[in-house]
């Protein structure tokens, strides 16, 4: 029966016993349809990966905001999962002021890091932290091995950051 003979069948001069059955069929039919309607749309707009290299998208993508008028990016590289866990890798170079790098530094408690680094093997050609750069991390359980860079003489950042 379609939604249009529902409406019409409810209308008619039925019994209120009979109404009410046929409204609770008609609820049953629409909560089923809108249910299937939303895991569809669910479905689809949560398995689209990501996959950039413009710096202003991979930006936002990051901090979740337009960027700031006190850092210039250079490059990018963003990867996104499909996957709704929000597993990502971001490799960004970008020139900051001192000031915006230590409100980054006290945001996300990020200290010194003097352990040894490797560069991870995806890493684009032009990710290359000087030698003069300082590099940040935090001694998170969670952390897998971001890395976050700053030449202090050029106030060029390079940030390498992984949540998988």
């Amino acid at each position: 029966m379609s939604i249009f003979m529902r409406i019409n069948f409810l209308q008619s001069g039925q019994s209120a016993r009979v109404k009410k059955i046929e409204l609770q069929r008609f609820l049953n039919y629409l909560t089923n349809h809108i249910t299937g309607v939303i895991m569809l749309l669910f479905f689809l707009t949560s398995c689209s990966q990501i996959n950039t290299t413009n710096t202003n998208d991979i930006y936002k993508y990051w901090e979740g905001t337009n960027p700031p008028s006190d850092i210039k990016l250079l490059q990018g590289q963003y990867w996104q999962s499909d996957h709704w866990t929000g597993e990502y890798i971001i490799y960004l170079k970008f020139k900051s002021t001192d000031e915006w790098w230590d409100k980054f530094l006290k945001k996300n408690h990020l200290l010194i890091d003097k352990t040894n680094w490797i560069k991870p093997a995806d890493a684009p050609n032009w990710f290359k932290p000087s030698n003069n750069s300082i590099r940040y991390g935090n001694a998170d359980d969670f952390d897998q091995g971001s890395g976050y860079f700053r030449d202090p003489l050029t106030q060029v950042c390079c940030i390498y950051e992984i949540q998988l």
